[in-house]
């Protein structure tokens, strides 16, 4: 018996919190300088959030009047980071689960699922 292990894809790592005085039109900052997001009118803000485009980050996108934040360095090494730390809980979590599976179903070939 076989059973198939995948991750869930989370994008909670790639959101990041929207300056509250550049959404009040006062933060004298750089986008460069803040710590927090300065996101386009594009962008898709909710509850003072923003996500980063996965694209982006990437060096890849190529939408127009993208939905998600293209950050800059400074916040892009940060979500890099984020990524890094996602993965390895992610793969840890994976690992843990099919330890335990492996408890409750003896014998079971467990065959994990990679995304790309």
């Amino acid at each position: 018996m076989a059973v198939n292990v995948s991750l869930v894809r989370d994008t909670k790592w790639l959101t990041l919190e929207v300056c509250r005085e550049f959404q009040r039109g006062t933060c004298s900052r750089s986008d460069a300088e803040c710590k927090f997001a300065h996101p386009s009118r594009s962008c898709h803000v909710e509850n003072g959030r923003v996500i980063a485009c996965f694209d982006s980050l990437k060096g890849r996108c190529t939408r127009e009047n993208c939905k998600y934040l293209h950050p800059p360095p400074h916040l892009k090494t940060q979500l890099e980071i984020n990524g890094r730390n996602n993965l390895i809980q992610q793969k840890t979590a994976a690992a843990m689960f099919a330890q335990q599976m492996q408890f409750m179903l003896p014998g079971a070939q467990l065959q994990p699922i990679v995304s790309h």
